[in-house]
């Protein structure tokens, strides 16, 4: 069913979820199949990818073969650049040469097709920074940087982080796009079900967890460890950063059948995402005039 009252550019922001984020795919692809392909895209982590490559001139069918092609042992070689002397277990310069060599191509934003927003978080601040100029490979690195896991990227005077961080689903990224009508993509795990998210939102939200923020918010971002114990921080306190979505957007929350390293089950990830979006359309009347979106 084409989706009521879906007028002028759609807006798509897609969130992370690193394998249960292929979701996206399918979800992209049932907006082309309702006739309402995006107009404008942001992503962060996992979405970021899709995101980009989408940008590109990537459709959804395509991007299905794109990632059921790939060489799931070849995906994982690229965590052996190992990042000790960083304070992570990947330094991820190897994962940045190789998307922009074998998946971007050395594209830059200027390439896009339509408007692109890449979602990153400040490390210093933990605000949110946007990113649509430059290396689009680069951009993608730094929206995938989990410290401890990816080390922090440094671009310009700033060191960026996973923008899931700021935001699980990127809406404000992809308000600086200016569309006419709003979707988010949400396939995360379910955090209010987990027992360990439900652990570190009572750690944040407690004394020593409030003085363990005040602390590491002073450790200097030159020193590694630094780094580390400030993301870290960053991390415990975007559990409490639940997914929400601008008045008259659709948050759509998908849940595919798969844990956050299947990347081998992307077929089932890619199925969730497109049957979840087509009922969420189904049911869903778009608003006519677009809604703003501010912090």
């Amino acid at each position: 069913m084409h989706p009521q009252g879906l007028v002028g550019r759609l807006g798509v922001a897609l969130g992370g979820g690193t394998a249960r984020g292929l979701a996206h795919v399918g979800a992209l692809k049932a907006l082309e199949a309702a006739g309402t392909p995006p107009g404008a895209i942001a992503g962060t982590s996992c979405g970021a990818i899709i995101a980009a490559l989408y940008a590109l001139g990537t459709p959804g069918v395509a991007l299905e073969h794109f990632i059921r092609e790939q060489n799931t042992a070849e995906i994982w070689a690229q965590a052996l650049d190992f990042g000790l002397h960083k304070a992570s277990l990947i330094h991820g310069e190897r994962l940045a040469r190789w998307l922009d060599r074998k998946v971007f191509f050395g594209a830059t934003f200027a390439d896009a097709e339509i408007p692109l927003a890449i979602a990153c978080t400040d490390l210093a601040s933990g605000r949110l920074v946007v990113l649509r100029e430059g290396s689009i490979a680069r951009a993608v690195r730094a929206s995938c940087a989990l410290p401890g896991i990816f080390t922090p990227v440094a671009w310009g005077d700033r060191t960026l982080v996973d923008g899931g961080f700021y935001e699980p689903v990127p809406f404000r990224a992809l308000s600086a796009l200016e569309p006419s009508a709003v979707i988010g993509v949400h396939a995360g795990i379910d955090a209010d079900a987990s027992l360990l998210v439900c652990l570190t939102r009572f750690f944040h939200r407690s004394p020593l967890g409030r003085a363990w923020q005040r602390l590491t918010s002073r450790l200097p971002l030159r020193w590694p460890p630094g780094q580390l114990l400030r993301g870290m921080a960053l991390a415990v306190r975007s559990y409490d950063e639940l997914p929400d979505r601008p008045p008259g957007a659709l948050l759509v929350r998908v849940n595919p059948p798969l844990s956050w390293w299947d990347f081998q089950k992307s077929p089932q990830a890619i199925a969730a995402g497109e049957a979840t979006m087509r009922a969420a359309l189904a049911g869903k009347e778009f608003p006519r005039r677009r809604q703003e979106y501010l912090d």
